[in-house]
């Protein structure tokens, strides 16, 4: 018969096994999550993905990895907080041949509870707002992905419909420019009280789209009140992130963040580029003129 000390001590072993066990798979379950992005990193610049710097977002967010883009979706919201794209001309060149299909369906990898339904945005008087735009999608997969409500905001109609049309058409024509543009579009919560969809879906009082293109290694953003206003600002990287607590491209310079570039409002309009400059000071390159002029005079003196 076993003693009473035996036994507490074989339930101590089987209790420890299971919580070794239990940590086993919740690491395996944090790794998975962390790892998620690592499947579709070609979506990001350098393959780094946007960074939270109000740590409050990160609560119940959850990493998507689709066919052409990557989305940092929010159970709390129940809209994506950001979605990433690396746009190029020949992708773009393969977008002209896929006519739309609306297909807006439920995200059936998120929990029930945390997905955003179609029922939310009937009758809502928002339009159902893609993040990454169908246009910039090259086959079918890309699109039918494009509609899943994991990439849908609520979104005013006219803002929608017009003023962010235009904002995709150029940047498939800086696309077009450069051959290549990297974008983070996503949605800001910054009013005091914020609207509801069916008290579950949350409207967002801004949207935005960051863009950074490597040819010329500058990078701004389109930032837009989500109403009928048609108003949109141009500002830095560095400004998005005080905005919005997202630094949505981490691994650019400092400099480059702070930066604004004058994106265009509309495919066709072209990028004012500054001027380059040196970064020499005046006196130094007066320095150097005449110590170039005095090695001349050697020169011709000793020949």
């Amino acid at each position: 018969m076993i003693s009473l000390t035996e036994l507490v001590h074989c339930l101590k072993s089987r209790i420890i096994i299971i919580l070794i066990a239990l940590v086993g798979v919740v690491c395996s379950i944090q790794s998975v999550q962390a790892d998620n992005f690592t499947q579709c990193s070609q979506s990001f610049y350098a393959g780094i993905y946007p960074e939270f710097i109000n740590n409050k977002l990160s609560a119940d967010t959850y990493p998507l990895c689709f066919d052409g883009f990557a989305v940092m979706y929010s159970g709390v919201s129940r809209t994506p907080l950001w979605s990433a794209e690396h746009l190029t001309r020949k992708r773009l060149q393969q977008a002209k041949t896929i006519d739309r299909e609306d297909s807006f369906h439920e995200e059936s990898r998120l929990p029930e509870s945390k997905r955003a339904k179609l029922s939310d945005y009937s009758g809502s008087g928002y339009d159902r707002g893609h993040l990454a735009p169908n246009g910039d999608m090259a086959n079918r997969s890309q699109q039918y992905d494009s509609f899943s409500l994991a990439n849908i905001a609520p979104q005013s109609p006219r803002n929608n419909r017009y003023i962010w049309r235009n904002i995709e058409s150029a940047i498939r024509y800086l696309t077009q420019q450069y051959g290549e543009v990297y974008t983070v579009t996503g949605v800001a919560f910054n009013d005091k009280k914020t609207k509801q969809l069916s008290g579950r879906v949350l409207v967002p009082s801004h949207f935005f789209k960051a863009v950074y293109i490597p040819a010329i290694n500058q990078a701004g953003v389109y930032y837009a009140p989500n109403d009928e206003s048609e108003r949109i600002d141009i500002i830095s990287i560095e400004d998005l992130a005080a905005e919005t607590g997202i630094d949505v491209l981490p691994v650019l310079e400092r400099q480059t963040k702070a930066e604004a570039l004058a994106l265009p409002l509309k495919a066709g309009d072209d990028i004012d580029e500054p001027e380059s400059s040196n970064d020499e000071p005046v006196w130094l390159l007066l320095i150097w003129a005449i110590l170039e002029w005095l090695v001349e005079q050697l020169q011709s003196r000793n020949a």
